[in-house]
């Protein structure tokens, strides 16, 4: 199994079994893990995109690892503080898509752009993928600021928001 490893965090990308526990609720997926439960629990949206993302997933089983949730764990506290997930394998162009959320308790610590970071260094080594994009509300100033500093450049403006992307 995969796990990206920074001086704070673990980022686990979840099995196909793990999956469909964070689909039947967070504290199942967490004691799967041996994480510490967080208490959290997925708001609609959030839900029915994983739910969308766990057939995918399902369906390339050979390349779950872009459709799977990667786990964010604060490691001296041994607890999910968020996630990140490739929304589908590369494309043609090399390009693929990252979206994630942290904890409001663990915002504003500079986690997710660690996490970030880490996952985007992954997939710029996988074969076939020479860029990593995002797109973020015209309002979500902090994610803005979190893909800057993850490196990520805005290029695309659109009448809901902008696109971001880092390139090899």
């Amino acid at each position: 199994m995969i796990e990206l490893n920074t001086d704070r965090l673990r980022i686990l990308p979840l099995e196909l079994k793990q999956f469909k526990l964070l689909l039947t609720g967070m504290d199942e997926m967490e004691k799967e893990l041996g994480l510490i439960c967080s208490g959290e629990v997925m708001d609609e949206h959030t839900k029915k995109a994983m739910e969308g993302l766990y057939q995918d997933a399902l369906k390339n089983n050979e390349n779950y690892i872009w459709y799977t949730n990667w786990q964010i764990v604060l490691k001296s506290e041994n607890i999910s503080i968020g996630s990140a997930c490739f929304m589908r394998c590369p494309n043609e162009s090399g390009e693929v898509e990252v979206g994630y959320g942290i904890n409001a308790k663990y915002q504003n610590n500079g986690y997710m752009t660690e996490a970030l970071k880490s996952m985007c260094n992954w997939a710029l080594n996988q074969p076939n993928v020479v860029c990593v994009i995002a797109e973020t509300e015209k309002g979500n100033i902090p994610s803005h600021r979190t893909l800057q500093k993850t490196g990520m450049k805005m290029y695309k403006e659109t009448d809901d928001g902008f696109w971001w992307k880092l390139e090899k």
